[in-house]
């Protein structure tokens, strides 16, 4: 594809989002980490027959499986980069909400993955 400017011709390159790509893989990996030590922090406390330690683990394993999402979506994200954003945002924003203080560096990175996917 090329388009006509001053009688020359300049090629059309499509945008490429390698920056989208690896910031979520990044954030995902940090997720998948920060799920398994909330789910460490679960198991030891419901070794110790604290209250509520079965909900932190529950929490660990929904933070993984959302950081697992937004991996995928990260490598599918140059099909439609504004839906893929969009729910890419969502995976960064509840891995925040699973996990919270754990999910920061996590949910900052795919957050910044989501909303730089937005971008023409």
């Amino acid at each position: 594809m090329s388009k006509y400017q001053n009688n020359e011709v300049t090629p059309v390159v499509p945008h490429s989002r390698t920056v989208e790509l690896v910031l979520g893989i990044i954030g995902g990996i940090f997720g998948i980490i920060a799920g398994l030590l909330a789910m460490t922090i679960g198991g030891i406390g419901s070794a110790l027959e604290t209250s509520g330690s079965a909900g932190v683990s529950n929490l660990g394993v929904g933070c993984i499986i959302v950081s697992v999402l937004a991996i995928i979506l990260s490598v599918m994200i140059n099909r439609n980069h504004v839906l893929m954003g969009w729910l890419i945002i969502l995976c960064g924003i509840l891995n925040f909400v699973f996990v919270s203080f754990f999910g920061i560096l996590s949910g900052l990175l795919i957050v910044i993955a989501g909303g730089l996917a937005l971008r023409k």
